[in-house]
């Protein structure tokens, strides 16, 4: 172990993380991961996007290990397809969730261990679709009764901002509800978080929490940073990253944040 790193398990969000406002991971990022790699860190994503889509990025990192997915609803390894952990989506509050948000005129993305689909083609959709793929449309209904990673609502950005606290006190024990873009808040598993998936992650590798670090800039990133034995959040971040995070990043450039961060504390 290095004595400069005493840290084991390193977790790192994507967007707003490692990709910058382009949605690309800067050389500076991918040269940073590789340099943990070297002094035997286990380096992890954790997004909340599909890892089907966290995939497609393997090839710029020049790797494949565990991955947290779907804002830690999967725990799967990239190259051997082991499943460590899934956490679906109760078939009660999902089918609850559905109807509502279609009767209130909400466009619907469901995650399905199948993959990302929508409940019909909208704006909202188009526009989620500009940061992974053409999202297809499918029977959400018959995927949250076949397990349901997780549910999104996408709408006008002053909406949700209107909705969310709403909803986390409506769904307070239910589920897990988090807005994680300004547009678009979801709808998970009570025990699927970005936190619960790492600690089973920690404990399968054994790996105790004061050698995890965590790295993040929004509100899903929240309860990994207050758990990890370190972590640090993006100065570009959300305020509750930021607030959660034991450090912030350095000044500069979002694309190369991560790589400022390392080379502190390396």
């Amino acid at each position: 172990m290095n004595p400069n790193f005493p840290y084991r398990l390193a977790i790192f969000d994507m967007d707003e993380t490692l990709l910058g406002p382009d949605r690309e991971i800067s050389r500076e990022n991918v040269d940073a991961l590789h340099q943990l790699r070297s002094i035997g860190v286990e380096v992890v994503i954790a997004s909340g996007r599909h890892h089907i889509n966290i995939a497609e990025f393997e090839d710029t990192l020049g790797f494949k290990g565990w991955v947290i997915s779907a804002g830690g609803a999967v725990v799967r390894h990239a190259e051997t397809q082991e499943l460590l952990f899934e956490a679906s989506l109760p078939q009660e509050i999902g089918l609850e969730l559905f109807h509502r948000g279609r009767a209130q005129n909400i466009s619907l993305i469901g995650y399905h261990r199948t993959g990302i689909f929508c409940d019909a083609p909208s704006e909202w959709v188009s526009f989620y679709a500009k940061r992974t793929h053409q999202v297809p449309i499918a029977d959400i209904p018959s995927l949250i009764d076949t397990g349901l990673q997780k549910l999104i609502w996408t709408t006008a950005p002053e909406r949700i901002k209107e909705l969310t606290p709403e909803l986390q006190r409506e769904y307070q024990g239910r589920a897990y509800v988090v807005n994680t873009e300004h547009e678009m808040v979801d709808f998970l598993n009570l025990e699927a978080n970005k936190a619960r998936a790492t600690q089973e992650l920690a404990a399968k590798l054994g790996i105790g929490r004061e050698q995890v670090i965590a790295f993040g800039d929004g509100n899903n990133d929240v309860p990994l940073l207050e758990w990890a034995g370190m972590s640090v959040a993006m100065a570009h971040g959300r305020e509750s990253a930021r607030k959660a995070a034991k450090k912030i990043s350095p000044p500069g450039p979002a694309g190369t944040a991560v790589a400022r961060a390392l080379e502190l504390l390396l």
